[in-house]
């Protein structure tokens, strides 16, 4: 899915050559927003879906047979501001990536460690410093994940700042990462 015009309010998603979605009002107008801060650029495998009721920024959604779907809240992700959308949408891809929805050797809470340090090792530096800052002032503590500071902490593990290399470059397909 790629936005391919915006016009107004409203925004042109296109699925195929036979399938236009005009989106228009205030949920065009948020997801419009969306679009433009971050880099769609190529159709995706793992669907992204944007629901507005989610509770957090993001999280995986899996049914037994189908493919895992992300699900994101684009009112949460404006508030939070690109890059920290950006890593929890690394850290949803982790979980997709580590394969979480099919291991019941370890805890939820070792799940989103792994999932932290996945991100922390493949996100772009904009993104991982957005989501330390965040972590650090307390942000992003749930009992699932641990406290703020914590998660801030396992970031500076999962992250070789001399080894810039491992990170990608602004645009990078999400999902080839979770391949």
């Amino acid at each position: 899915m790629r936005a391919k015009s915006l016009e107004g309010t409203s925004l042109i998603v296109t699925r195929s050559k036979s399938f236009k979605l005009r989106i228009t009002g205030l949920l065009g107008q948020l997801l419009a927003g969306l679009f433009l801060t971050l880099p769609v650029t190529a159709k995706s495998p793992i669907e992204e879906i944007a629901d507005t009721s989610l509770p957090d920024i993001a999280a995986v959604h899996h049914e037994p047979g189908k493919s895992p779907v992300i699900l994101y809240n684009p009112i949460l992700c404006k508030q939070a501001g690109p890059a920290l959308c950006e890593f929890y949408r690394y850290h949803e891809y982790g979980h997709i990536a580590l394969r979480h929805h099919e291991r019941t050797d370890i805890t939820v809470q070792q799940k989103e460690e792994e999932a932290d340090r996945w991100a922390a090792q493949r996100a772009p530096l904009r993104s991982i410093l957005a989501a330390w800052k965040f972590f650090s002032s307390g942000g992003g503590t749930t009992p699932m994940h641990g406290d703020g500071p914590t998660r801030a902490a396992r970031l500076s593990k999962g992250w070789d700042p001399g080894n810039l290399s491992r990170h990608p470059a602004p645009g990078t397909r999400l999902y080839a990462l979770a391949l």
